[in-house]
């Protein structure tokens, strides 16, 4: 059986190990890597490389091929792409399709409706499946859900503002990408996922289409560790997120906030996956400039698997406040490490966590509420252990590597059999 996946990730090289800082996208890269361990699996990648060659080698075992999609250094085709609100990377496509045909492939396992690669599939002879992450559609109503409209305006910088760059107008941008996802998931006969949220969205959009449930492969660091932080004078929360609007980096300052203005106690806040420099974190300073310098919040950047793990097992509870999610890696991650969880109830959050068993949901947006559950954990912290214990539980069988070989391979065999190869 050959699969080759496509993954939107502009990177070169491929690490292999779903322990590179720098990847974007660690769990592909561990399920490509644990696929690659299957004798009987030939399996490549194809990933966009900023470069004007189309290049291919072998790395453990993958066959690699790099899709040529050099970054625009032209100042004025750069402007009249802003203008227009022109999407990325369009012209890759060409180059996956010789991918395709190079390696032939019994199956095209593609990452993300997100990304232009799902427009090839009308093309295609050999069946298509997508790996489903989230979905642009639903992301784009939550674009201004924590930080306004105005808010965007006002707190960018002129610069950004002239030259259109920045979440404001990248808006614009995001909008259209969701419109061409809309056709894509249309277009595809098959999908790969893991939550209720994820399987009616799909159900909406593509009813004659086929879903499979597969859980996630997640990187070994975190079952390797396990969490086991006592109570100190000092509380401390770690998040792991984007620099994206609908994130909710704001909810986590707001509930800093109502904790320094309800409790005694001192709370620091470290943010893995965002640097202090990003245009959120600015927008921010400048929104909550007369409070900012009093809260205890480290932006900590992108992080190793290992420095990540460090970082949990290091804090007393997880917190995650995004705005809409479909299965984020970060909470499944912490609770592999038996920490206790709190988040958000969006998209596919409760496919995950069981609310007061293995972690807590609260409304999104409402930082009293996460507030609260916050002190709750804090005053019945054997309660909090219980749930990290519960939702490590819960974890090593979910994301059980032998189980979703089986789950995986399962798929690809029922897609060849309908398709008839």
């Amino acid at each position: 059986m050959r699969i080759l996946f496509l993954l939107y990730a502009q990177q070169n090289p491929f690490s292999g190990s779903g322990d590179n800082p720098g990847s974007k996208f660690p769990w592909s890269e561990t399920l490509i890597g644990e696929l690659a361990k299957n004798e009987s699996i030939k399996v490549a990648l194809a990933v966009p490389v900023n470069g004007l060659n189309f290049e291919k080698r072998q790395l453990k075992g993958i066959t690699l091929f790099g899709l040529p999609n050099p970054v625009e250094r032209n100042f004025l085709n750069k402007i009249y792409k802003r203008i227009k609100h022109a999407s990325k990377g369009i012209t890759v496509n060409s180059y996956a399709c010789q991918a395709i045909s190079e390696f032939k492939p019994d199956i095209v396992q593609v990452f993300g409706t997100e990304n232009p690669f799902g427009l090839i599939i009308p093309q295609q002879s050999v069946p298509v499946i997508i790996h489903i992450q989230g979905f642009l559609m639903v992301c784009e109503r939550k674009w201004y859900a924590g930080i306004s409209k105005w808010d965007q305006i006002r707190y960018s910088s002129l610069k950004d503002l002239l030259l259109m760059n920045g979440s404001y107008h990248e808006s614009f941008v995001f909008r259209k990408r969701a419109a061409r996802e809309n056709a894509i998931i249309k277009s595809c006969r098959y999908f790969m996922g893991r939550t209720t949220f994820d399987n009616r969205i799909v159900s909406l959009i593509s009813p004659g289409s086929k879903y499979f449930h597969c859980e996630e492969f997640i990187r070994h660091t975190f079952f390797k560790e396990k969490w086991n932080v006592a109570l100190s004078d000092e509380i401390s929360l770690v998040s792991i997120l984007k620099g994206t609007t609908y994130k909710g980096i704001d909810l986590l300052i707001e509930v800093l906030l109502v904790l320094k203005q309800h409790s005694a106690l001192k709370f620091n806040l470290k943010i893995c996956g965002v640097t202090e420099d990003e245009e959120v974190v600015r927008i921010l300073k400048k929104k909550y400039k007369r409070y900012f310098a009093g809260l205890h919040i480290e932006f900590a950047g992108r992080q190793s698997a290992d420095m990540l793990a460090k970082h949990l097992c290091n804090s007393n509870f997880y917190i995650h406040p995004s705005y809409i999610e479909n299965s984020p890696n970060s909470v499944c991650e912490a609770m592999a490490l038996g920490m206790p969880v709190i988040s958000t109830n969006v998209g596919g959050i409760s496919s995950l966590i069981n609310d007061g068993v293995d972690g807590l949901l609260v409304q999104e947006g409402e930082p009293y509420s996460m507030a609260a559950a916050i002190i709750n954990l804090i005053n019945n912290y054997d309660y909090a252990k219980l749930l990290g214990e519960n939702a490590r539980k819960r974890s090593i069988g979910r994301h059980d590597p032998d189980l979703i070989m089986k789950q995986l391979v399962g798929i690809y065999e029922t897609i060849l059999t309908e398709d008839g190869r």
